[in-house]
């Protein structure tokens, strides 16, 4: 086995080993841009020396109880830790799964695969190294499916039944950590299969217990699915229209923006909390609840904000998953006014100054949740699908490039020209002229100026 750099910058060669991850990446052709080192020396030593020959800097991170030390160059960064236990096999023996569990003695180029990591990677499988991993670190149950779904692998049965038994000790795991871990998992094109394996083994409601109560409900007495059923498909048929190379993309021509996939993980976020507020009411069946969605959608925003608390979610990220939340049933009440002729015009300008730069993300969010939840009548998702495709047109074409123009009036003009003072009125005024020059091509300072004069003689 042969490393793609120098093992020269190394200080010593000898009881040196390239561990884990970075060993699993160069088995499967990958380069690693930062590499696992265990080292049998002085660590701190070891590292000056590295960042002396490599013109690099050394900086000192702690890491599960014990401290690790970063070597940072131009073009990688060395993590450098002390062999844990009497050898390197013992090292290895206390790791995660086994495809983490291999090294490569640097002095030699040999493998070391004690328990049978490499037969593993070439079948795909994640596989626990003890039965006791879990429980030395918790957050190597949501490891384990972060590495298939990164890796497209299956969790061996021995270790998908180990995680079921341990799935309750996830509770003592620091948020910040759960929560990068999910982040990595929903990046993945496919987490709906993971996140359905995480439910299945109890893990999922163990991190969000706010989900079990919804595993439990039906909207309907006579429902085939729960409420978390219809949940997991609706973030089924999210992903579908995610992808880039799917029907949906390609017929829209959706510019949707993402380039490090952020934006999709916050709208699969909102996916996956979006009838939280379900769980928590008493009124059944939920057709009864259908004239109040908008108290409803607010319970599960504030849920969703509440949970993204306790995960140490950013607070961008809390507030665009909390407002999609809010407001993901307001595309279904447009719907039911165009099927009644009433005129939509007027009604997704309000949307989109409602949502504005996220007016797409609720939009796809409710195609999602609403194919899903008619999946047995395709004939009206269908109907649906196409009364949103050209909402999304009209976003992109017509409504942003609109809205990007500087406004013909502003709050100085109503005091200017019609001797008004600072009130709220003056929001709910202007938000009207918006509204009116988002209808047309051209809207200039005198059209608005005399719109506002016809509003105020109204009154």
């Amino acid at each position: 086995m042969q490393l793609p750099i120098s093992t020269n910058i190394f200080p010593e060669k000898t009881d040196v080993y390239v561990v884990g991850g970075s060993v699993r990446d160069l088995l499967c052709g990958r380069k690693p841009l930062d590499y696992d080192l265990a080292v049998g020396h002085d660590t701190e030593l070891f590292a000056r020396r590295l960042a002396g020959k490599t013109s690099g800097h050394v900086v000192e991170l702690g890491k599960l109880g014990y401290k690790m030390t970063r070597v940072v160059t131009r073009d990688h960064f060395f993590d450098i830790t002390p062999i844990s236990g009497d050898d390197i096999f013992s090292d290895l023996a206390n790791r995660d799964f086994t495809i983490n569990a291999m090294a490569m003695e640097v002095a030699t180029g040999s493998l070391i695969d004690p328990l049978g990591g490499q037969k593993d990677l070439k079948a795909g499988t994640v596989r626990m190294v003890s039965r006791e991993v879990f429980r030395r670190d918790p957050l190597r149950l949501i490891r384990a499916y972060r590495m298939a779904s990164v890796l497209d692998f299956r969790i061996d049965a021995d270790t998908a039944t180990a995680i079921a038994a341990d799935a309750g000790f996830i509770r003592q795991t620091a948020g910040e950590r759960i929560r990068e871990e999910l982040f990595k998992i929903l990046h993945s094109a496919r987490s709906h299969v993971y996140l359905s394996q995480m439910a299945k083994s109890g893990l999922l409601f163990g991190i969000f217990p706010e989900l079990a109560g919804l595993d439990q409900l039906r909207l309907y007495p006579d429902d085939p699915r729960t409420v978390f059923a219809q949940t997991l498909d609706a973030y089924d048929q999210l992903e579908k229209l995610l992808d880039p190379d799917g029907d949906f993309r390609r017929t829209t021509g959706l510019p949707f923006k993402d380039a490090d996939g952020s934006r999709s993980v916050l709208l699969k976020w909102s996916l996956l909390f979006h009838d939280l507020g379900l769980g928590s009411t008493t009124q059944t069946p939920v057709k009864g609840l259908q004239s109040n969605c908008s108290a409803l959608a607010d319970d599960s925003a504030a849920m969703a904000q509440k949970i993204c608390n306790r995960l140490r979610f950013s607070r961008r990220q809390a507030d665009s998953i909390a407002f999609i939340v809010a407001h993901h049933f307001r595309p279904y009440v447009l719907f039911r006014e165009y099927r009644n002729n009433e005129d939509l015009g007027k009604g997704f300008i309000r949307l989109f100054l409602l949502c504005r730069g996220m007016t797409p993300d609720v939009l796809i969010h409710a195609l999602a949740t609403y194919t899903a939840q008619n999946d047995s009548n395709p004939a009206q998702s269908r109907q649906f699908e196409e009364f949103i495709h050209p909402l999304i047109g009209q976003y992109y074409t017509v409504l942003r490039p609109r809205a990007s123009l500087p406004p013909p009036i502003s709050g100085q003009d109503l005091i200017d020209e019609f001797g008004m003072k600072p009130s709220k009125q003056f929001r709910h005024i202007l938000t009207q002229v918006e509204e009116q020059r988002l209808t047309k091509e051209s809207y200039s300072r005198d059209e608005a100026l005399g719109f506002v004069r016809e509003l105020l003689n109204q009154k």
